[in-house]
C-alpha cells in the first residue's frame, strides 16, 4: 500500500510540476532516497503510465495515462451534453429532470435540475439507486440484453415499494417495450407516489451510456395525458443522439 501511494504522490506532482520530473525532485517530495525514488519511476514506466524523456533524462507522462485522459475527457464531454438537454427538458415540461449512468445494478445520478411545478422530487447527485426500480435504470438496462441482464441479476431484485418489480421475466418484459418505444417507465416503483420516465442514449466512439429523464408526482398527471412530457423527452433525445452519433434514435418518434 505504502508504494502504491508513493506513486500516486509522484504522479501528483508530475500534475503540478507541469507534466515533467526528475528522480531527485520525486525523492525530496516523497521523502525518500534518490534509488528508491528511480525504482517507482521505473515501475510507473513500466506498465506504461509515465515515460522517460532520454534528451533530459526526466520522466513525463506516457501512452497509457494519456490514454486515460482521453477517455475520461470524452466520458465528461457526454455528461456535459446531457446537462444541455437537462435544463431544456425541465423548462419545457416544469418537472425535475435527471442525468444518470449506470453502475452494475444501480444507476448513480450524476445530475438533476428542478422545473417551475410547484412540488419538486429529487435526490443528490452521486446517490444510487436500484437501476430495476428507477427509470434511468431500466432505460440504461434496455440497452444490453437479456443474458447480460438476467446475469445481473442472478441473486434476485429488491423491492423499493409494493409496485416494484421483482421478477426476471416482468422486468425484461418492460425493456423490450422501452426498446420498442424508446421510453422506460417507473410507476411508483422507485418511490411511492412518483412516477418516471427516461431514455438511454449510447455515444457511438466510445460506447458509454448515459440516461436523461423526467420524475413528477402521480397526482400532477391523469392517465394517458403525459404526451407532453414524452414528446419533450424524445425531442431531447433526438438531439442528444444526433449530437453523440446514437444512431438508434433518428427512426423514433
Amino acid at each position: 500500500m505504502q508504494s502504491v501511494e508513493r506513486a500516486v504522490k509522484a504522479l501528483k506532482l508530475m500534475v503540478e510540476q507541469g507534466g515533467e520530473v526528475s528522480v531527485s525532485q520525486v525523492g525530496r517530495h516523497i521523502g525518500v532516497t534518490r534509488s528508491t525514488a528511480s525504482r517507482i519511476l521505473a515501475s510507473l514506466a513500466r506498465d506504461g503510465l509515465i515515460e522517460q524523456n532520454q534528451a533530459t533524462q526526466r520522466y513525463q507522462p506516457g501512452i497509457l495515462s494519456l490514454q486515460l485522459a482521453s477517455s475520461f475527457g470524452r466520458n465528461i464531454d457526454l455528461v456535459a451534453q446531457g446537462e444541455t438537454e437537462l435544463k431544456r427538458l425541465s423548462e419545457t415540461t416544469g418537472h425535475t429532470s435527471w442525468l444518470g449512468l449506470l453502475s452494475g445494478t444501480e444507476v448513480v445520478v450524476l445530475k438533476t435540475v428542478r422545473g417551475s411545478f410547484p412540488i419538486h422530487f429529487s435526490v443528490e447527485p452521486g446517490q444510487r439507486l436500484p437501476a430495476h426500480a428507477a427509470a434511468l435504470g431500466k432505460a440504461l438496462l434496455a440497452l444490453k440484453d437479456d443474458a447480460e441482464i438476467r446475469e445481473l441479476y442472478a441473486q434476485g431484485m429488491p423491492a423499493s415499494t409494493g409496485k416494484t418489480i421483482t421478477d426476471i421475466d416482468a422486468l425484461l418484459g418492460k425493456l423490450a417495450a422501452a426498446r420498442e418505444s424508446g421510453i422506460a417507465r417507473s410507476d411508483q416503483e422507485l418511490f411511492e407516489g412518483v412516477n418516471a420516465m427516461a431514455v438511454g442514449i449510447r455515444e457511438a466512439v466510445s460506447g458509454r451510456s448515459i440516461a436523461i429523464g423526467l420524475s413528477y408526482p402521480v397526482f400532477a398527471m391523469a392517465d394517458d395525458a403525459d404526451k407532453q412530457m414524452i414528446d419533450a423527452l424524445l425531442s431531447c433525445a433526438r438531439e442528444l443522439g444526433r449530437r453523440v452519433g446514437d444512431n438508434r434514435w433518428a427512426g423514433i418518434s
